[in-house]
């Protein structure tokens, strides 16, 4: 999954980088970014805006499902991601992600990971939600099966959507395929990341 991550950049990096158009706002580097909270997202025309991190939707019985992350493998299948997934991908610009290992002592070792470029994006897709009354652009990132390097350390094998710049294209353009589409979205080659150890952390001291 991706629960956490950090998108530290200067404002003219990412413009240049991201050939941003239309940017009214400056850009402010964070060094972690939570779930719930805006986070900057590219869309089609590269046209930067905020969206809140977490889309929530209703099921039939009236209940309402929050949620950060989709899954690479049915993100075009399940009713609250697939006409986004379909008509509003999105680039998530970042500079790295965070991740915690479990210890036999029940402690959790936070873990860094660093792709190979200084500054990249999560595959993620955006729609309109419904946040304390008010509709909102609402956004997820994509995940899909951890590499070699993600898995020792996520519990549940997964890791985030990370697109080379010269796929970013094809990964907005509403006219790419299906089977491309699921090309793009498999696990980073091992050798493109990097996890460095940052703390561990006793049981009493862990944030939701």
């Amino acid at each position: 999954m991706c629960g956490r991550y950090k998108q530290n950049a200067a404002h003219a990096d990412v413009v240049k980088h991201f050939q941003l158009i239309d940017v009214g706002f400056e850009i402010k580097g964070r060094n972690e970014i939570f779930p719930g909270t805006d986070i900057l997202a590219v869309d089609l025309e590269h046209r930067p805006e905020m969206i809140h991190w977490t889309v929530e939707d209703c099921d039939n019985r009236g209940v309402t499902r929050k949620v950060i992350n989709a899954k690479s493998e049915t993100v075009q299948l399940v009713k609250m991601f697939r006409d986004a997934f379909r008509e509003s991908r999105v680039l998530v610009p970042a500079t790295g992600f965070y991740e915690w290992k479990e210890l036999a002592d029940k402690r959790k070792e936070k873990y860094e990971f660093e792709f190979d470029e200084p500054l990249f994006a999560f595959a993620g897709i955006s729609r309109f939600c419904d946040i304390k009354g008010e509709p909102r652009k609402c956004g997820v990132i994509i995940t899909t099966e951890a590499n070699d390097v993600v898995r020792p350390i996520h519990a549940k094998n997964r890791m985030p959507v990370i697109l080379h710049k010269y796929d970013y294209e094809k990964w907005l353009n509403p006219d790419t395929s299906a089977a491309e589409l699921k090309h793009l979205m498999k696990p980073i080659p091992n050798e493109e990341i990097m996890a460095h150890s940052l703390t561990q952390i006793p049981p009493d001291k862990l944030k939701s």
